[in-house]
């Protein structure tokens, strides 16, 4: 993972020498450092600039080197130049391509290759690319600048229109370098904070006027010129390929996804939790390395004497890790976050992502990713295998269809703590079902009663669109912001365009959930794992997590000068924070429940103090 930034404005001329282009560029990329501290490079054109900041971790080496970004190539008088973040795992074809139109590859970059492949097909190159990217490519004889972001939205790519120009960046903290742009929230960015949070409608960035690519989407701009497309779109088809044959292709694009991401050029490690889908990753990577594999693995404070199974989370990690640990012989090292990390992470997780996130399940993530970096920095994890192999709940509610987003199907305990008047005005439902609804119909399916199969893909796309991209987002940024590499395999296109179209009997043969994961791991893993319930990632539930908390919001609406007392009411909140919490019943996801409702508004406290953002409603 790197970091790529940049602003045009084709109706103005800049000197090369222009002082505002010089300190607005750098300013960008001074603040995405922690996405590429081992390569820092420049652009300037008569029109605006360019910069990358590269992360060897990131690094996935191939046949086609690196290059130092931005690269440009001129062809035909004309002069095209490119910005990319991520990897291919497709270069070769997309070189072989070339080479039928008596182009010559042998010579180029990477970086180079994709350039020329967008030089000779135009904005059609980027539907043969796989892997996870964002790229930027200006066509300097038609002053366009291009935007493109891959299928499943595994890397960031935001940007600002304003006025004539357009800025863009990796992340949301270097647009605010743009001196035009500044930190606004409308009421449509707060409903959606509120109703939808800490999950996103895909394009949004919740601060006014700042979007983000959508996944399988670009934007072009040109003077008096703007255009957002979709390269790519989820497609409903008839599944004819018997089991046999269904777990024959799994089995061959999972391993397929696992080795492309293996090259490196620094030692790799995995974050183990003992669940299936973690071990399936360091089984496949640890029968292939020569020395012991490092694994890494997180466990809370006293969580032995805290820990209370629920239907989300039946069993501590631990027993399980010790097992995959004597069982592959990895080198192993387990880190333990108590509750003031826990806690102190919140506002760092605000850092990473800009935004409010998923509240503690985010900061622990965070402080486990910066412990792990201290030693390897490059991770695999199992992350996006419930997604794809519908591990989560909700996809087994057969029955009935919710007609909503069915990890976050109750609204209320989100208002509990809001002011009778904010709530009066905030259209929680209606924008919920806006999202929903928009949402089902990029797949044709509006929304309503469903045969039992396309309510499955409804729920599929649904999940992959909105909760996926959540933990990607979640992934992404605690990986960034310790200068990290994630790594993750389950987040492969064709794997999960594949499994779309599945049926859910087949993923759930003999009434086994992710019985076609469990499949693929026979003669992997232990039984024991193998057969595993299902458990998500872990969170505390030491009360004294909860009495920090509690402790930190009354004391914050104690001030007078609080922005939190826009939206939270003071007397709502000290009822909340003396009862009782329901630690099982979440509302979002199989985490989010009473005390990190608490920790969420923290986060929105945090983000409004941090950012110093203006609220307009």
């Amino acid at each position: 993972m790197s970091s790529i930034a940049g602003f045009f404005q084709p109706n103005t001329t800049y000197s090369k020498e222009n002082e505002f282009c010089i300190k607005t560029i750098h300013d960008m990329s001074k603040t995405l450092y922690h996405r590429g501290p081992d390569e820092q490079s420049y652009y300037f054109f008569p029109h605006g600039a360019f910069t990358q900041n590269f992360l060897l971790a990131g690094y996935i080496p191939g046949t086609f080197p690196h290059e130092i970004q931005p690269v440009t190539i001129k062809y035909k008088d004309n002069s095209y130049t490119l910005l990319f973040d991520g990897f291919i795992s497709n270069a070769e074809e997309i070189a072989m391509e070339l080479e039928t139109r008596q182009l010559s590859t042998r010579e180029l970059s990477l970086e180079a290759l994709l350039l020329m492949s967008f030089i000779i097909n135009g904005t059609d190159f980027v539907k043969k690319l796989r892997g996870a990217f964002a790229i930027a490519i200006y066509d300097e004889g038609y002053k366009v600048l291009y935007l493109f972001r891959d299928a499943l939205g595994l890397r960031p790519l935001f940007y600002c229109k304003k006025g004539h120009t357009l800025v863009f960046a990796s992340e949301i903290k270097a647009l605010f370098c743009y001196p035009e742009i500044c930190p606004i929230l409308n009421s449509e960015g707060l409903t959606e904070l509120l109703s939808l949070g800490p999950a996103r409608r895909p394009g949004s960035a919740i601060f006014t006027g700042i979007s983000e690519v959508k996944p399988g989407h670009f934007v072009s701009f040109g003077k008096e010129y703007f255009q957002e497309e979709a390269f790519h779109r989820f497609e409903i088809r008839e599944h004819k390929d018997s089991y046999e044959d269904t777990l024959e292709r799994i089995t061959l694009l999972l391993n397929q996804s696992i080795d492309s991401l293996k090259g490196s050029v620094m030692p790799s490690s995995c974050l183990l939790s003992g669940g299936l889908d973690s071990s399936v990753v360091t089984a496949r990577l640890a029968s292939q390395t020569k020395d012991s594999l490092a694994t890494y693995s997180l466990e809370f404070e006293n969580s032995v004497h805290h820990f209370k199974s629920n239907a989300f989370q039946p069993a501590l990690d631990a027993p399980f890790v010790r097992e995959m640990v004597n069982t592959l012989g990895t080198r192993h090292t387990i880190y333990t976050c108590d509750n003031e990390a826990q806690f102190r992470y919140l506002k760092k997780s605000v850092e990473a992502h800009d935004l409010p996130t998923m509240a503690d399940v985010d900061s622990s993530y965070i402080f486990f990713c910066e412990k792990v970096g201290e030693n390897h920095k490059i991770v695999f994890t199992g992350e996006c295998a419930d997604e794809i192999f519908c591990g989560y709940p909700w996809y087994h509610n057969v029955d009935e269809d919710p007609k909503t987003f069915p990890w976050s199907m109750d609204l209320s305990p989100r208002k509990c703590l809001l002011n009778d008047d904010l709530i009066s005005t905030i259209p929680f439902q209606d924008c919920v079902q806006s999202a929903y609804t928009d949402t089902c119909r990029e797949i044709g399916i509006d929304g309503r009663n469903t045969p039992a199969e396309l309510l499955h893909r409804k729920t599929f796309y649904l999940t992959i669109r909105y909760f996926m991209q959540t933990l990607v987002n979640r992934g992404d940024r605690a990986a960034a912001i310790n200068s990290m590499d994630a790594r993750v395999p389950f987040a492969h296109q064709e794997l999960t365009e594949y499994l779309f179209n599945v049926p859910y009997e087949m993923k759930t043969r003999n009434g086994e959930r992710k019985h076609l994961l469990r499949a693929f791991a026979d003669g992997l893993l232990p039984e024991s794992i193998r057969l595993r319930r299902k458990s998500p990632y872990p969170k505390t539930y030491d009360p004294g997590y909860e009495a920090l908390i509690n402790a930190e919001l009354l004391s914050q609406l104690s001030k007078p000068s609080c922005p939190l007392h826009e939206l939270v009411s003071k007397d709502k909140a000290a009822i909340f924070c003396r009862q009782a919490k329901d630690l099982g019943r979440p509302w979002y996801g199989q985490l989010m429940a009473g005390p990190q409702l608490v920790a969420y508004y923290l986060q929105i406290l945090y983000w409004l103090e941090l950012y110093k953002v203006d609220i307009q409603l």
